[in-house]
């Protein structure tokens, strides 16, 4: 997807002005989880794509089973993410500013792509560890779609970064995008909440992830402390490595 020059006409950025009037005169939208949340994505797709290229047959019997749980997990997470995009926060924006359609069209088209390649990554990181299956092939494989993805996403959210967070930071108050979060974390599915709930915690930095959890409702502050040990010991027998 190329991305757009959203740099507006001078009738366009008279109407993005009387549209931020209200989101000047408050706090703007905090963007911190969503920065983070992009950033870890890149850093994970990369250290995936890594561990699957260095791996060797006799990982099947040690690191590669919990990186294929792991890339579960990962999968899951990464497809609420654009969920709660695509319904959610991408609508609303596109209401306040009709001109950004073009790039979100661009987006949503790449989120249908990144959908297909999570169809086959699963399976493919299940065949990894299965030692019934050559493992040249399955390697090369999982291989395959974690390259592509790494590097999809790379582009996407570069686009996102440059062109979309911008918005949400201009044209929302931190009590709309709070709004929207809301709306997001009632429509989460309880399924994969074990992993997605403490990767997301895991993707903030720490003052950030301490007052995330302050603020949280108590079910998830006490769903975040029985899962996160676990979460850190699969994320340390995947990457043994180490990385934040």
């Amino acid at each position: 997807m190329e991305t757009q020059d959203l740099t507006p006409t001078a009738a366009a950025d008279a109407t993005d002005v009387s549209a931020s009037s209200s989101a000047a005169a408050a706090a703007p939208a905090d963007l911190t989880h969503y920065q983070a949340v992009h950033d870890r994505m890149r850093f994970d797709t990369a250290r995936f794509a890594t561990a699957v290229e260095t791996a060797s047959p006799a990982d099947r019997a040690g690191r590669l089973r919990p990186l294929a749980r792991w890339a579960k997990g990962f999968a899951h997470e990464l497809h609420l993410h654009h969920s709660v995009e695509d319904d959610i926060l991408f609508p609303d924006l596109v209401a306040r500013i009709p001109r950004v359609a073009v790039v979100l069209d661009g987006l949503e088209a790449d989120h249908v792509v990144v959908a297909d390649l999570l169809e086959r990554w699963a399976p493919a990181a299940e065949r990894l560890v299965d030692g019934r299956v050559p493992f040249g092939p399955a390697q090369a494989e999982m291989l395959g779609l974690a390259v592509t993805l790494r590097d999809l996403l790379a582009r996407h959210l570069d686009v996102e970064d440059d062109e979309i967070l911008p918005l949400f930071a201009r044209h929302y108050t931190a009590a709309d995008f709070e709004a929207l979060t809301q709306r997001a974390l009632e429509q989460l599915p309880k399924r994969g909440l074990s992993f997605s709930l403490p990767w997301n915690i895991a993707a903030m930095p720490a003052d950030a992830a301490a007052e995330a959890l302050a603020t949280a409702p108590l079910p998830l502050r006490v769903l975040h402390r029985v899962t996160r040990p676990r979460f850190d010991r699969l994320v340390a027998a995947a990457f043994p490595e180490g990385g934040a």
